[in-house]
């Protein structure tokens, strides 16, 4: 089962418009219990600087609704979850992210999360999406879990969705670890095992393929029907760049195989600290900026920022702290254009404005759309393909650009499945990073699909009447 992507690489973020625009990031991983079958973890964070904490005994807490639900693929509903959930009671005014687990039983096949999250002290800040998921199954043979990276594990034996294998684990969101986070705990399951169980792990790079040796260990485990793995392995030595972590289990009474892998972003370069403190605010940078933007420009600087820099800008805004919110955007700037500041700010600034004319929508600003996130990070693209009716498939566009960066004509997909607003999601790219859906002629064609059936592999190459989303992508 392939992770959902979100805003730092492996998570999904929603984002709303209110007086405080709710944030939440969203993971799912599959898991297999024997005698019961495969469940689904749901783990959902909230932003805490973007809800709303109202006084309560002991503090301030924040309460948001949660509505969740799976569908199959003939958008049957096999889960659904409605409720209201409290915050950790903040004592300070320190407002922290926390985060929800829930659990859906599954069965193998294609299913469709519906999610649906609100902060209660906030009428306006209702925020939804639908994502697409593939159930494997785990009950043939040698297989993995997915992999779990964790934030906290310590035993024990109470009864919480937090504790698995006699851990207490608050997962990690986030696939992206920067130089002062110098371990990488993982948690992942083992089924199927016959006998004696070799388990090696390797830390490759992604693109040099070279094995980090220092980083190898193999260990030799005694079968059983859950045979969790707990590691935690030490990035202090590991260079900046793009990894992929490698379990390969081999089950030494059969010799069969199975292997799982868990992609990664490190880095262990030295930042540049700016003394923000005594940074001079250029007057004629600053006159571009009206003080009641300053918040909306400053976030807006997330499609086109680094891991490390969207995590300072999050925190930054959590302060409504304007001068800072002002010099980090000025240095930003500075870091990144040196003298042309200026004028790479104020260019990006037009765009932004544009996307915002565009592409925002009744709850979503043009920056945090996916077309506006493409158009900021990636540029105008050279060609768009508009189809805004057909009998056979949802409204959709396609983006092609010639040339990003060292890659050469990549394909983006989006589409608009609730009719209605002007949210087309992302559907499928091509491009490095960006979500790979195989199934996206499918899913584009639901709106007629007969009997729903799309996750039948024979629908692939069905030519849906006056459907002609697959023309024009090959046409590129």
């Amino acid at each position: 089962m392939k992770p959902v992507l979100f805003i730092f690489l492996l998570a999904f973020a929603f984002v709303g418009r209110s007086q405080k625009q709710l944030k939440a990031y969203l993971d799912t991983k599959q898991f297999y219990a024997p005698g019961i079958g495969s469940y689904l973890e749901i783990y959902i964070e909230f932003a805490g600087y973007t809800i709303q904490f109202q006084p309560c005994p002991g503090g301030t807490k924040a309460t948001v609704l949660v509505d969740i639900e799976l569908k199959d693929s003939l958008q049957q509903s096999v889960f659904k979850d409605l409720y209201t959930l409290d915050s950790p009671i903040a004592t300070d005014s320190t407002q922290n992210n926390f985060i929800e687990i829930l659990r859906a039983p599954v069965t193998t096949g294609t299913y469709f999360l519906n999610v649906y999250l609100a902060d209660v002290n906030n009428p306006k800040s209702l925020i939804q999406g639908i994502i697409p998921i593939e159930v494997v199954n785990l009950n043939n043979g040698l297989a993995f879990s997915g992999v779990e990276v964790i934030d906290i594990a310590f035993q024990s034996d109470e009864a919480s969705r937090f504790v698995k294998s006699g851990y207490y684990m608050l997962p990690l969101l986030s696939n992206y670890f920067n130089q002062e986070m110098t371990k990488l705990p993982i948690y992942t399951e083992l089924y199927g095992a016959v006998g004696p169980i070799q388990v090696q792990r390797k830390v490759v790079d992604s693109k040099s393929n070279q094995n980090f040796a220092l980083l190898q260990r193999t260990d030799t485990l005694q079968a059983a029907e859950v045979l969790p793995i707990l590691q935690e392995i030490d990035l202090k030595e590991l260079p900046t760049g793009s990894y992929q972590l490698q379990l390969v289990a081999t089950d030494l009474s059969n010799q069969q195989t199975k292997t799982q892998v868990y992609d990664f972003e490190r880095n262990n370069d030295i930042e540049t600290a700016f003394d923000f403190a005594s940074m001079l605010l250029d007057p004629s940078f600053q006159a571009s900026i009206h003080t009641d933007s300053i918040a909306y420009f400053f976030e807006s600087l997330i499609p086109i920022a680094k891991p490390g820099e969207i995590r300072t800008i999050i925190n930054v805004l959590k302060t409504n702290d304007t001068i800072a919110m002002r010099k980090h955007l000025q240095a930003f700037w500075f870091q990144t254009a040196g003298s042309k500041a200026y004028e790479k700010w104020i260019q990006y600034r037009e765009q932004v404005r544009a996307v915002e004319k565009y592409y925002a929508n009744n709850y979503m600003e043009g920056f945090e759309t996916d077309r506006g996130r493409v158009y900021l990070k990636y540029g105008q693209p050279n060609n768009i393909v508009v189809k805004e009716s057909s009998p056979s498939e949802y409204p959709y566009e396609i983006w092609t650009y010639n040339k990003i960066g060292i890659y050469s004509n990549k394909r983006f997909i989006f589409y608009n499945p609730d009719l209605i607003t002007n949210n087309y999601r992302l559907l499928h790219s091509d491009m490095v990073g960006e979500l790979k859906n195989p199934a996206w002629q499918q899913i584009l064609s639901r709106r007629n699909t007969v009997n729903g059936t799309v996750d039948d592999p024979n629908m692939m190459n069905v030519k849906h009447f006056g459907g002609n989303a697959a023309d024009f992508y090959r046409q590129y």
